[in-house]
């Protein structure tokens, strides 16, 4: 499949610090290879731990807050893993349980959601799109917007969804100081421990049949222009 500009790979996630927990060692390998790299990101993190470790609904923990301070870590991540556009959609962090807020990511029309998201595939024009996949009804809701997104536009190639297993594997040995140095700006979210030296995708989508399986998000991705510099 042939396609102009150079190689772009877009990734959407619901929350800041999905991009360095799930998609951290993939973004920073395709970036050190000269990729452009583009991350989504839909939702402010209201509801994540508060700089102190409070916890949402107890005191010290602010909503309007932590997002401006998980906005700060997310964009210092992003830095560290060398991403060339950060875009942030802006949505209310939905929480896990209980009622969603007004406004809450998951209560936005699919519609509407990924209608913001098709413009950024116009503009950035992707061959590679990436979601998250989880049970979390902002993931839930994330990876519904971006397919809408993806198949409304026709402009990426490829669509995928993290996995535990998957039909990609990524080998991130030679980024994983770099992932660990963007886990490590979430600090408020005590992010730690340690990771594999792979990560694994599920295609969800494919017009290059391209063989499965396979260790290149770009694979049957061919003629494009040249890569940024690095």
């Amino acid at each position: 499949m042939q396609f102009d500009g150079p190689r772009t790979l877009l990734a959407v996630h619901a929350h800041p610090g999905d991009e360095s927990t799930t998609t951290g060692g993939m973004l920073a390998h395709y970036a050190r290879l000269g990729a452009r790299t583009v991350v989504v990101t839909a939702t402010n993190g209201e509801f994540d731990d508060a700089p102190s470790g409070a916890t949402p609904g107890e005191i010290g923990h602010h909503p309007k807050a932590v997002a401006a301070h998980r906005k700060l870590e997310l964009q210092a991540a992003c830095e560290a893993l060398n991403v060339a556009d950060l875009e942030l959609l802006g949505y209310h962090d939905s929480g896990s349980t209980g009622e969603a807020p007004e406004g809450g990511f998951c209560t936005i029309p699919v519609e509407t959601a990924a209608g913001r998201l098709a413009a950024l595939i116009e503009h950035y024009r992707p061959q590679v799109v990436v979601t998250h996949y989880s049970s979390h009804r902002d993931h839930m809701h994330v990876i519904r917007v971006a397919k809408l997104a993806v198949y409304r536009t026709g402009i990426p190639a490829k669509l995928y969804l993290t996995a535990k297993d998957g039909s990609t594997t990524i080998d991130i040995s030679e980024v994983a100081d770099i992932k660990r140095k963007a886990l490590q700006c979430h600090a408020s979210q005590q992010v730690h421990g340690a990771f594999g030296v792979q990560e694994h995708y599920f295609r969800d989508l494919d017009t290059t049949n391209a063989p499965l399986p396979e260790t290149d998000l770009f694979a049957g991705i061919t003629n494009y222009g040249p890569d940024l510099p690095r």
